[in-house]
């Protein structure tokens, strides 16, 4: 996650990635992700941060999940009967 450092007039200075440990202008470019309520100075420590936070909350990637999801759906049709 990054931290910042205030200025004297309370506008954010600089903040460092959590990730590369980079300072970075948050004022003037960042990568936000929301579900991380964080900012990142570049997307691949984005990605890191996501894929590691999916890792620990134990859940499926997006795409997996869709799959999944897809499968389940695809089974319950092939299960209706069908109408002629």
């Amino acid at each position: 996650m990054a931290s910042a450092r205030m200025s004297a007039e309370g506008v954010r200075a600089s903040a460092i990635c959590g990730i590369c440990g980079k300072k970075y202008d948050g004022l003037t470019y960042q990568v936000v992700v929301p579900v991380l309520r964080a900012s990142f100075d570049k997307v691949e420590c984005a990605e890191v941060a996501l894929n590691k936070h999916l890792r620990e909350a134990r859940r499926p990637a997006l795409e997996e999940a869709l799959f999944s999801e897809v499968e389940r759906l695809r089974e319950q049709l092939r299960e209706l009967p069908r109408r002629v």
